[in-house]
């Protein structure tokens, strides 16, 4: 079986949740929007679990809409700008907004893009450079897809709101950050918020958009008056409760999953220095535990990852959902290195459930790989 260091692009399902779920696949099936028994026994199950999210998150329940995942999320959320409005945002940013992006700007919204952001970390003062009173909107990848940089998030958005005569509202893709590091959706002040199931051990085809009370977005999917007519579709009760479960045992495992990697983490970085020399782009201390994205000058990194794969080593370039092309990330563009560091960047994400021994092995393949291609002729 492969070692799968690609935890950013997704994780298993946890047993606990699968039993979870089960109920709502065999028994307790019904459509949630009926008025029948069976109907009403889904509803509850759902607005439970709304509930029991909205608490994980410290948001209230009628601020959760149930969506397909953070892709459909953030696009939810762009839904509220209109031609001639302005919006700040960074080539950080999961490929689900920089193409939202590009259709914006076909339908003459103004997009101003931060061009510099060393390890992935914004600069507040660089940030609020960026706007002036006709900006609407900011988005902030709250942790990073590629570098695992956790942005400060209150002070961007203080700065956007400052140089915005307070006219920004704040969408946060917080995909990666929930479920690994605190999050408090009311102290953030943000709008929105997107996140999908799959990054915490939880079901995919499952995610939601936090909407703050008074934010109003217009509906991306019409038909039914299914969440307040905010997204129409039956929900599913079973994913739903799916990742109820999944947030809940992340909450509260959050600490000891954080000393966990962290841990692995290290050990991981100390049986690399054999196929010195390599870098470490993002954050080496405050950022996402789990997460390494690592630049091996004078290796290619399509030809890593395959090399790696014939291994058994699960790994990427970045982003899954852009990964796929193996060209390089518009996120590598901010970071402050050399040009040619470019196409030999790869990312390692790991898991709390993964042990010394699997990290152990993993590191002497990749030590392996590296030196290999070094010593392969041009």
């Amino acid at each position: 079986m492969a070692i799968f260091l690609d935890h950013n692009s997704t994780t298993p399902c946890l047993p606990e949740v699968w039993e979870a779920m089960r109920p709502y696949a065999t028994e307790t099936w019904a459509n949630p929007a009926s008025s029948h028994s069976p109907g009403r026994a889904a509803r509850r199950a759902l607005e439970d679990a709304r509930e029991s999210i909205a608490h994980s998150l410290k948001a209230w329940p009628n601020e959760v809409v149930f969506t397909s995942g953070a892709t459909e999320a953030n696009a939810m959320a762009m839904a509220a700008l209109q031609p001639g409005d302005a919006v700040v945002t960074s080539y950080l940013e999961h490929a689900s907004l920089r193409e939202a992006m590009r259709l914006l700007e076909a339908r003459h919204v103004r997009v101003r893009r931060l061009s510099r952001a060393p390890a992935g970390v914004i600069d507040p003062e660089e940030w609020k450079l960026l706007f002036d009173p006709t900006v609407t909107m900011q988005t902030i990848t709250m942790a990073g897809h590629e570098t695992g940089a956790i942005q400060n998030v209150a002070e961007l958005t203080r700065m956007g709101r400052l140089g915005s005569s307070d006219k920004a509202q704040v969408h946060l893709d917080a995909t990666q950050a929930i479920g690994k590091i605190p999050f408090d959706f009311h102290r953030l002040e943000a709008a929105s918020a997107a996140f999908s199931a799959h990054k915490f051990f939880g079901p995919k085809g499952i995610g939601a958009l936090l909407v703050r009370r008074g934010h109003h977005l217009p509906p991306l999917l019409v038909g039914g008056e299914q969440q307040q007519g905010r997204r129409a579709g039956t929900e599913p009760v079973a994913l739903v409760v799916g990742m109820s479960v999944a947030l809940q045992l992340a909450v509260e495992a959050m600490a000891a999953r954080q000393e966990r990697t962290s841990k692995l983490r290290a050990r991981f970085l100390a049986g690399l220095k054999s196929c010195a020399p390599w870098h470490l782009l993002g954050p080496m201390d405050g950022g996402l535990t789990h997460n390494l994205l690592v630049a091996f000058p004078s290796v290619r990194a399509d030809m890593a990852l395959m090399a790696l794969d014939l291994e058994g080593v699960a790994c990427s370039t970045g982003s899954a959902c852009s990964s796929g092309s193996m060209l390089p990330s518009p996120a590598l563009a901010l970071l402050d290195i050399p040009a040619e560091w470019h196409k030999s960047v790869i990312r390692f994400s790991l898991s709390p459930f993964q042990d010394e021994t699997m990290i152990d092995e993993a590191a002497r393949i990749v030590s392996r790989v590296v030196h290999r291609l070094r010593e392969a002729p041009p």
